[in-house]
């Protein structure tokens, strides 16, 4: 069985890489991250490496693992078959029941093409090629973002695709008077009182995520002097880049 873990080097901050069943560093893995790591956040490492970590469990347990370069799409199907029945080898149901997201198995997938693409970039590895013969797909409208796909060509696709389970909830999305029970339920002020009754943190918390849109991480990730409080201006938020948050968010 592979592994990720965690990495702290002397001259950076925490990373990932791969281990196999032998403790050893798996080379093409440990070098697919180390060329993409200061182009990508610590969690985005992190996920790449857990999902390569499976993969290279998965080709532990069936002994592929020395011709990882000479693999193809029934492979890849058969490895999201392993993600979805529990790691087993044995197509069964898992133990407790669960199954992993659609989401969760597209972004391995997604992590997966990505290796085996600079792969054959770089050391010629044929795997991408025999992944992505796929007709283009149309791409995805964006809503409000439709104008960034001007000028973009379909891609090819992935011959090997996750099986959505069909839904037929939408994202949930809050009206105003949802966010303001939650900012309620969070803290309230008293007037008999004359102050804050409850988390007064939390509260903050949520209004920062309802009024700048903000992602949790990005939020977490803040320092005081971000924070701008005008001076006779216009108060504001600055969201600046970092490689060194404790959470790991960029």
């Amino acid at each position: 069985m592979a592994y990720s873990i965690t990495a702290k080097p002397p001259s950076g901050g925490r990373t990932w890489t791969v281990v196999d069943d032998a403790y050893r560093t798996v080379v093409p893995v440990q070098e697919w991250l180390e060329a993409h790591r200061a182009e990508w956040s610590p969690n985005t490492v992190r996920s790449y490496a857990t999902a390569l970590a499976q993969w290279w469990s998965f080709l532990e347990q069936r002994d592929d693992a020395a011709a990882w370069r000479d693999l193809g799409v029934p492979a890849v199907s058969a490895y999201l078959s392993w993600l979805r029945n529990g790691r087993s080898a044995a197509l069964l149901p898992t133990a407790d029941g669960t199954v992993p997201q659609d989401t969760t198995l597209e972004s391995r997938l997604a992590a997966l093409i990505s290796f085996y693409r600079w792969q054959d970039a770089v050391h010629e590895v044929p795997v991408a090629k025999r992944l992505l013969r796929g007709t283009p797909r149309r791409i995805p409208a964006r809503g409000l973002l439709a104008h960034l796909n001007v000028g973009m060509p379909a891609g090819p696709s992935s011959l090997v695709r996750v099986r959505k389970t069909r839904r037929r909830d939408r994202p949930p999305i809050l009206l105003p008077q949802q966010i303001q029970a939650i900012l309620d339920g969070c803290a309230i002020w008293d007037d008999v009182r004359g102050e804050w009754v409850g988390n007064l943190r939390d509260r903050f918390l949520f209004a920062l995520l309802a009024d700048s849109g903000m992602r949790i991480g990005e939020v977490l990730g803040l320092r005081i002097r971000d924070f701008v409080m005008g001076q006779g201006a216009t108060p504001h938020v600055e969201i600046v880049p970092r490689e060194d948050n404790t959470n790991g968010a960029g």
